[in-house]
């Protein structure tokens, strides 16, 4: 994954990301800038994912893409050949050679599909929405398999999952549900007020609007792996760490979304029964098991 990290920290490149394919070329504004040299103005038509026999994700370029790069370049990407057993993705194989999208989505395309559904259904329900709209277009650099396995990127990783989840929820959908502050009483006498954050108000919410067969389980399932992204986020957000590289970042990443993707889609789930709600359909997709956790 290294050899995709010169392109995305470099401004000049414009490097395009979906679940298993990608593009990168040279902007438009430096390929007509004449103190640019030549041999950087260079582009990659597509780019896919491939694994290992452990799942571990790897750059696929075609070498007919690879024969349009410059000399150093090409020599740059050689660096970074891999000496196993690499096996293309089917999506990125059959999207490339057949023309054909892929019928298996991944754990990222379900976890925005779930938000979507439950700002569907929260509308329908309670005539707002629990999450603010997402901004479309590609998956975020942070959130893609196309990273090396490095604390740095994972960091990147949790940062994006936390802006995309509970910085994600509209604190003003709980105004009359829940009481959106805290009141503290001081030694002194003076009174502390202090905002809930919106895990808080979500749990709470939750908690009180729905009657759950256990409590313990659904704070187990629904709301810990949301508190713990935001744990997580704490540590770069708030202190310089050095940086490491370890294979065990990708175990890592995958447990974090495949605990979200069960988050949200027990609360949509739950939500999907309301009678109000009836009208909102359920992609067969997304409860069919065809879900890739990568």
């Amino acid at each position: 994954m290294g050899a995709l990290e010169r392109y995305i920290s470099d401004p000049r490149y414009v490097v395009h990301f979906a679940d298993y394919i990608g593009t990168m070329s040279i902007g438009d504004e430096y390929f007509v800038d004449s103190h640019q040299p030549e041999r950087d103005m260079v582009s990659l038509q597509t780019f896919g994912l491939g694994f290992d026999d452990k799942r571990n994700p790897y750059v696929v370029v075609y070498l007919r893409y690879l024969a349009g790069l410059s000399d150093e370049h090409q020599k740059y990407w050689h660096s970074y050949l891999a000496s196993g057993d690499v096996r293309i993705s089917e999506p990125y194989f059959r999207s490339s050679i057949y023309g054909e999208y892929w019928r298996n989505r991944s754990v990222r395309n379900a976890i925005v599909e779930e938000m979507r559904l439950i700002r569907a259904l929260t509308n329908a329900i309670w005539g707002r929405s629990l999450f603010r709209n997402s901004i479309g277009g590609d998956v975020p650099i942070g959130l893609t398999s196309f990273l090396r396995p490095t604390a740095e990127n994972f960091n990147r990783f949790v940062m994006a999952l936390d802006k995309l989840l509970s910085e994600g929820i509209d604190s003003k959908f709980f105004e009359g549900k829940v009481p959106l502050e805290t009141e503290t009483l001081r030694p002194d006498g003076k009174i502390i007020v202090q905002n809930k954050g919106t895990l808080t108000l979500l749990e709470e919410w939750l908690l009180a609007e729905i009657v759950w067969e256990d409590p313990a389980a659904f704070r187990e399932i629904v709301i810990r792996p949301l508190r713990k992204i935001r744990r997580l986020r704490q540590t770069p957000a708030h202190t310089f760490t050095l940086d490491s590289f370890s294979e065990e970042y990708h175990k890592k990443r995958k447990q974090l979304l495949s605990d979200v993707f069960n988050s949200l889609s027990n609360i949509r789930a739950t939500f999907s029964k309301h009678p109000l709600a009836h009208h909102v359909q359920i992609p067969d997709w997304l409860d069919g098991g065809r879900i890739d956790v990568f």
